[in-house]
């Protein structure tokens, strides 16, 4: 994108990653950064699948850049049809999208949906997994207050057992909000993931006892877990609604017992547009036929 209001807000938000001071450091902080911005909506399907409208939410919160391409992209979108009786209807799904851009050059950048999470409120509650029991986050945030940092992005992939246990538990991902060698980043990503991971074994949770997912050997699922510290004035260092955030993403572990859909790709993040907090099954949700990105 070339627009220039667009343009100088990532490039503000790429500099709060700190300063380049040569050009080797300006070339790899390009490289190796991206941002990112959360969009809310819902779609109104047709009973063939295909986009019959779509809203989003806080509208007005979006640059016209990112508006009209997520319309663009958003009205080619084609779903697996909903059925009711085995006939297929029209239906309507929320959204989440995670709208990245990656520095193209020194100029311009490519923005894309990078990834989007689909839900309703069509299952009840005995055919969805929940939490039913946690222990505190408190040691996660002792250790992102040890490592000096006021923010990280962890996402977890969680393998729950019939009894609500978790049976395996994996970091697939942590993004940082500075830049720091690689050294000391897989450093940070390791202080940050062991206590994350010891809390989340001692969860439980509520598994489905009805409908399509009820009376599986194991649920497969991911956990987006947001750290934000306050600042000095007490406001969380956290972007709001519409606005770039900037971060260093970090790499994808492959999950070893997840079972993708066809043509999945198993080492691709693609959990970043999911609610923070929130347990959700992999496969979940309306499913999309077509590519987020077309044209």
């Amino acid at each position: 994108m070339k627009g220039w209001g667009i343009r100088a807000a990532l490039l503000l938000a790429l500099l709060a990653l700190g300063f380049a001071a040569d050009a080797a450091d300006q070339e790899r902080l390009l490289r190796m950064s991206e941002m990112s911005m959360l969009v809310k909506g819902t779609i109104d399907m047709r009973p063939d699948g295909s986009v019959e409208s779509y809203a989003l939410d806080d509208s007005g919160k979006l640059s016209p850049a990112v508006a009209g391409m997520v319309g663009m992209q958003v009205s080619q979108w084609r779903f697996e049809p909903t059925l009711v009786d085995g006939k297929p209807v029209r239906a309507r799904t929320k959204m989440q999208l995670r709208i990245v851009a990656k520095p193209a050059d020194t100029q311009n950048f490519d923005v894309h949906i990078q990834s989007a999470y689909f839900w309703g409120d069509s299952e009840g509650e005995d055919e969805r997994i929940s939490v039913r029991k946690k222990t505190s986050r408190g040691p996660m945030v002792s250790a992102l207050m040890s490592t000096g940092l006021d923010a990280a992005d962890l996402y977890l992939a969680l393998k729950i057992g019939p009894d609500g246990k978790v049976e395996d538990a994996i970091v697939e991902q942590v993004n940082l909000p500075t830049l720091y060698s690689d050294g000391d980043m897989a450093r940070l990503r390791r202080l940050l993931s062991q206590p994350t991971l010891k809390v989340v074994r001692q969860w439980t949770f509520n598994v489905p006892t009805k409908g399509e997912r009820a009376g599986q050997p194991y649920w497969s699922g991911f956990l987006p877990v947001t750290f934000r510290l306050s600042d000095q004035n007490g406001s969380p260092a956290e972007a709001g609604y519409g606005e770039w955030r900037a971060y260093i993403p970090g790499p994808c572990t492959p999950i070893p017992w997840r079972t993708l859909d066809k043509g999945g790709d198993n080492s691709h993040c693609g959990n970043d547009a999911a609610p923070e907090g929130v347990l959700s099954l992999d496969n979940s949700g309306p499913k999309l036929l077509t590519p987020l990105m077309q044209g």
